[in-house]
């Protein structure tokens, strides 16, 4: 095997975890097998890594379930943001809509913290459930962005407002990176907070018969911030609530020893 072809084998055993990447070249190593083979070898073990982690529920639930329809949704959401503060800052729209000064301003803070507390606590599933599949759920997210990003006509915006969602959820990400668990007393504040927030908008006035119930779509974006509620009372169940540290449930070190 020339340098150059191993150079490759390499850059395919990075896919592999640090220890068992190791023990794969070094067996590549004294074998002394072809650059193809070698390949195929390292790329064949990849494969069968990646599809027993697809055997569980986990990759899949927050593959299809919060990273794929989630970045429609907040999409939409990240939209009606951008009118929203549209509408504030020309007096035309703000009539238009019905709406004074003050009502247009808690209209837009309302939806702005929805749009960050949805697109939080989808991150932090998405970041803590399935960790070594995250590959998959960013192409997930991904993919409906690049779709409507194409499509995008709409003159008096920023093809970009689409995105106002991100950084919210890539902080929730980096957060269900380090810790899976949150406090049960923090989950549930959040939970409930999102929920009351999403309740005024629950109007089907001027809504076409045709089209789904805006609960059914707030609850698609709200049930993960459930969900943690529901994994924070199972861990605090079983270890106490006392030994729960600040706003998470255990630390990072516990955390990194539990393999999704």
């Amino acid at each position: 095997m020339t340098t150059f072809g191993w150079s490759f084998v390499e850059a395919a055993a990075r896919l592999l975890a640090r220890d068992e990447r190791e023990a794969v070249l070094g067996d590549l190593f004294e074998a002394s097998e072809s650059t193809w083979q070698g390949l195929l070898g390292v790329l064949g073990l990849v494969f069968r890594r990646e599809a027993v982690l697809w055997k569980s529920w986990r990759p899949w639930l927050v593959g299809f379930g919060v990273a794929f329809p989630s970045s429609f949704l907040l999409m939409g959401v990240s939209l009606s943001v951008s009118w929203s503060y549209m509408a504030l800052r020309c007096p035309e729209l703000l009539q238009n809509s019905s709406l004074t000064l003050g009502s247009g301003t808690t209209v837009l803070l309302c939806k702005a913290l929805l749009l960050i507390g949805w697109s939080w606590t989808g991150g932090f599933v998405v970041g803590s459930v399935s960790r070594r599949t995250l590959w998959a759920s960013t192409l997930l997210c991904s993919s409906p962005c690049l779709f409507c990003l194409s499509r995008f006509r709409v003159e008096s915006l920023s093809r970009f407002c689409l995105f106002l969602f991100l950084l919210p959820a890539i902080w929730g990400v980096h957060q269900g990176l380090r810790i899976s668990k949150m406090k049960l007393s923090w989950a549930i504040a959040l939970a409930i907070t999102i929920t009351v927030l999403m309740l005024p908008a629950w109007n089907s006035a001027g809504q076409h018969w045709w089209s789904p119930p805006r609960w059914t779509l707030d609850w698609a974006l709200c049930w993960p911030a459930w969900y943690l509620v529901a994994t924070a009372r199972r861990t605090g169940s079983k270890a106490g609530l006392g030994s729960s540290n600040g706003l998470w449930s255990g630390g990072p070190r516990e955390q990194q020893t539990r393999m999704s």
